[in-house]
């Protein structure tokens, strides 16, 4: 999180994202949160960035934009997970009843949360898609969990299986 330029409102910014994804940002509560956007494998654990990643991240905006952030207020890190196919899962589990999956959201969490929170509302309720989630080509079946198990219903969501 940083300040935005003196002076500035950048509440309604959009989210500013390198052509290459290798770094992002974007307005939070009138700040900027900004982000390295790297993808680096780790056990799940309670993430916190290194110094060196902030730094980078940093120095990515800087030389980008014209944004000069210094240090910035508060350092973070997330987890991110991935599907398989790298498409969220959002749906019940066929081997395990009332367990419902939503995730996979990788480094989109902030672009998608609200749309996959509506599609799975209206799998939660037994509803249609939403319309003009629907009106997208999107489909309940693309998101399903069932698209990585084998017909034998292999224990795991991997696509090699146990």
């Amino acid at each position: 999180m940083f300040d935005p330029p003196a002076g500035l409102d950048a509440r309604t910014w959009p989210l500013a994202v390198d052509l290459h994804e290798r770094f992002y940002f974007k307005p939070d509560a009138g700040k900027l949160i900004g982000s390295l956007a790297d993808e680096t494998d780790s056990p799940p654990c309670d993430a916190y960035p290194e110094d060196i990643d902030v730094a980078i991240a940093v120095d990515r905006i800087e030389q980008a934009t014209e944004l000069r952030i210094g240090r910035p207020q508060r350092p973070w890190a997330g987890l991110r997970t991935f599907s398989p196919d790298r498409t969220p899962v959002v749906g019940f589990d066929p081997r395990l009843p009332g367990f419902f999956w939503l995730g996979g959201q990788g480094g989109y969490g902030f672009q998608v949360s609200l749309t996959l929170a509506r599609i799975a509302s209206a799998l939660l309720r037994d509803a249609a898609m939403p319309a003009d989630v629907a009106s997208l080509g999107v489909e309940f079946g693309a998101l399903a969990p069932v698209r990585f198990m084998a017909a034998a219903h292999t224990p795991s969501l991997s696509p090699a299986g146990p």
